[in-house]
């Protein structure tokens, strides 16, 4: 894989973890870790490292809100984590 081909991927799976983010509604979550950089870091390679790609787009096509990430979504712990944390808080 060239450079650019590798930066593409990059790009691309970004887009996918921000839609995922937003279609669970857990963007502030994120931004109220207080190591939220490694968080994200953390996430960012475990959604590069993904084989389900055209899985998870179709997914997200298909859901403007979700409760849950789908099952094979390599960061579905750390979403639903992040989903209780934010019920939590406003419970």
């Amino acid at each position: 894989m060239g450079v650019f081909a590798f930066f593409d991927k990059i790009r691309r799976r970004s887009i996918l973890m921000e839609r995922m983010m937003r279609t669970l509604d857990v963007k502030k979550g994120f931004a109220d870790l207080p190591n939220r950089g490694e968080v994200l870091r953390r996430a960012s390679a475990r959604c590069l490292g993904c084989g389900k790609v055209e899985a998870c787009s179709t997914w997200l096509d298909g859901h403007d809100q979700a409760v849950e990430a789908p099952a094979y979504c390599r960061n579905h712990d750390l979403f639903a984590r992040l989903k209780r944390q934010a019920e939590a808080e406003t419970a």
